[in-house]
């Protein structure tokens, strides 16, 4: 994962640009990606492919020197600036400055995507070197038609009904937004790919907002089959996990992932739908989607978006402690089933050779006969779990006792 993160997290990935496909070409070389590409101008329900952009070159010049220049650091320059070479006054520059006060050493990261405008980006403590009255700005940036890439990856399972993991790679020069969740996801992805799955599971990479929008509008034969779906992102910083519920917030991979979180973790924060972060949820749980999504994140954070999110505020068990988390939830919801009974009344326990020394554990006895009472094919394992707070992995290895000598059977 980190590997990944320092070999990526300097590329200029803006969400129509030369950055954004080679860092996913290098990524298809983890995981076999299938490519999605949606031309500039395409209409995505409400929204439109925008234009490919490049930049060469920036700086602001003083007559002496250069204050500012892109060379030094590419979040100088705002995404999709337009060009500009010119002279401006003071006034007018600081209009188009942008600094971060509240961290006065770093670089703000500023974003222009459907804005026709210009501008840069600078640490505030250097506001002092700008003295002059007059200042030549240049901005040798392009505007060309291109093609937004979707990375896909999906795995079939045994049935149809898809979980949806995704992430998203435009944050030019940033690490734990986003970052983070792409090296989080490429190696679930690896897990999940070498095992027998019921569930089948589409990996999604792509631009924030417009590709989730560009590929479900172009694949709107897939969202019936998508049941439920995670965001990552923001994985690797000290700050606990979070977890953001879905838009409905409570179907059955908010409550898997409460329940894993409770009984991995000694802390964590659980908010509601958009309360945390506020990603691409919005369009798979959002108008004419719907489906539930939940986000996985540790924002905030005080480096974000900034030259501060960078590999040194990253922390290698964080982000294994997110793949860890992440992967028990999946594994809770493969291993989920419906169980109905094949017998009637209590089970006759000695017969089956599945007798116990109750005075030995008086608990086990009552926990066996409160799971026997809600085997009528109605709830799920975790259901029956969650319903008399045991362990899942308990009552589903208790069941899967049961099923072998064929006092039980799964229908669904």
């Amino acid at each position: 994962m980190l590997e990944l993160i320092k070999a990526l997290w300097f590329k200029r990935r803006d969400i129509v640009s030369d950055g954004f496909d080679e860092s996913l070409e290098y990524i298809s070389k983890l995981i076999p990606l299938k490519i999605h590409k949606i031309p500039t101008g395409t209409r995505c329900w409400t929204w439109s492919i925008p234009e490919k952009w490049s930049v060469k070159d920036a700086y602001i010049h003083d007559g002496k020197k250069k204050l500012l220049d892109i060379k030094n650091h590419p979040l100088h320059v705002v995404s999709y600036s337009l060009p500009v070479d010119r002279e401006v006054t003071t006034e007018e520059l600081m209009k188009h400055l942008h600094t971060k006060p509240q961290r006065p050493d770093s670089i703000p990261y500023e974003f222009k995507y459907y804005e026709k405008d210009w501008g840069f980006c600078i640490q505030h403590n250097k506001l002092k070197d700008f003295t002059k009255d007059k200042y030549r700005v240049f901005i040798d940036s392009k505007f060309e038609k291109g093609t937004l890439k979707v990375g896909d990856f999906t795995i079939k399972g045994k049935v149809e009904d898809t979980i949806v993991i995704v992430a998203h790679l435009c944050h030019p020069a940033m690490v734990n937004d986003d970052l983070t969740g792409v090296a989080v996801l490429v190696d679930i992805a690896k897990k999940v790919s070498s095992q027998d799955n019921h569930y089948s599971y589409k990996f999604l990479i792509l631009p924030e907002t417009i590709g989730s929008v560009g590929f479900l509008s172009q694949n709107e034969n897939l969202i019936p089959q998508l049941k439920f779906g995670i965001f990552l992102e923001m994985l690797g910083n000290e700050n606990t996990l979070a977890l953001q519920l879905s838009r409905q917030g409570d179907s059955k991979i908010d409550r898997v992932a409460r329940y894993t979180m409770k009984k991995n973790l000694n802390i964590f924060r659980e908010g509601p739908f958009r309360s945390i972060v506020r990603n691409d949820e919005m369009v798979f749980n959002g108008p004419g989607v719907n489906i539930p999504m939940i986000s996985i994140s540790r924002f905030p954070y005080p480096e974000y978006h900034s030259s501060d999110d960078n590999p040194n505020i990253i922390s290698e068990a964080r982000l294994k402690e997110a793949k860890k988390i992440i992967l028990n939830m999946l594994g809770i919801m493969e291993k989920d089933r419906i169980p109905k009974r094949n017998f009637k009344g209590p089970i006759f326990l000695s017969g089956y050779g599945l007798a116990y020394d109750w005075r030995v554990n008086k608990d086990l006895k009552i926990k066996m006969e409160q799971i026997m009472l809600n085997l009528e094919g109605d709830i799920s394992i975790f259901e029956i779990a969650e319903k008399l707070n045991f362990d899942f992995d308990f009552v589903f290895d208790y069941i899967i006792k049961f099923r072998k000598k064929n006092l039980v059977k799964f229908i669904g």
